[in-house]
């Protein structure tokens, strides 16, 4: 599967859109509203492979540390 390319759709994105580090291949998409839309069960499996965490630990890693980033639906959109 050819994931997005952040900088090919990067005009396409809001100013107050968040582009999370090293997380490019869980991006599904944009928004109507210009933010990136990311796959959570992707941002799962990137976290597993890229510091060798088990499934819990990465659910708990995205639960406190990107999940918590959001603020009233802006910055991005996460799939579930």
């Amino acid at each position: 599967m050819r994931y997005m390319v952040i900088e090919e759709i990067q005009h396409l994105l809001d100013d107050e859109a968040i582009i999370l580090d090293g997380l490019d291949e869980a991006v599904m998409g944009h928004s109507q509203d210009g933010l990136l839309i990311y796959n959570y069960e992707l941002m799962l499996d990137l976290f597993m492979k890229q510091n060798e965490w088990t499934q819990s630990e990465a659910e708990e890693w995205i639960d406190f540390n990107v999940l918590g980033l959001l603020n009233n639906g802006l910055g991005f959109v996460v799939c579930f």
